[in-house]
């Protein structure tokens, strides 16, 4: 991995009991208090949400207190169907609520562009308009809805 110190959430265990540890790239464990190389010592989560939001906990105590930035990204979601202008906007709103997920690659890529540097995804979800298409079919534009993942 890029940086030693990015974590990721490690999943043990059957799918029926299925567990989960947070883990370090340089392979330490999150005790709830500390990293270990003991995986006996390691603090396990029953379900991934749980995981997840201890692993927002450890980002945020890691760089609390420094300076932030935040950019806006938007992005266009196309909707195509027969009888598009009958899907209602709170069934899409819904179903790309269920379905979006936008997630920054720490594991891969580092924490941010510069090391000891943290980039997060802050984004509810929520549509805010329909926007033309370029895209033409039987002489009709379909229409394209365009969600826009704002900042809270």
């Amino acid at each position: 991995m890029k940086n030693d110190d990015a974590i990721m959430i490690r999943y043990m265990g059957a799918d029926h009991a299925r567990r989960f540890v947070i883990q370090r790239a340089d392979h330490k464990l999150w005790t709830g208090k500390a990293w270990s190389k003991i995986l006996d010592c390691a603090r396990v989560f029953k379900d991934h949400t749980s995981a997840g939001k201890a692993c927002v906990a450890i980002q945020h105590k890691r760089h609390r207190g420094k300076k932030l930035r935040t950019f806006r990204v938007e992005m266009t979601i196309a909707l195509v169907a027969e009888e598009v202008e009958e899907i209602s906007r709170e069934a899409l709103v819904k179903f790309l609520a269920e379905a979006v997920r936008i997630e920054v690659e720490s594991s891969i890529h580092g924490d941010g562009p510069v090391d000891g540097r943290h980039c997060v995804r802050r984004s509810p979800n929520g549509l805010s308009s329909e926007a033309p298409s370029a895209r033409k079919e039987r002489g009709r534009e379909p229409a394209c809805l365009e969600l826009s993942r704002k900042p809270t």
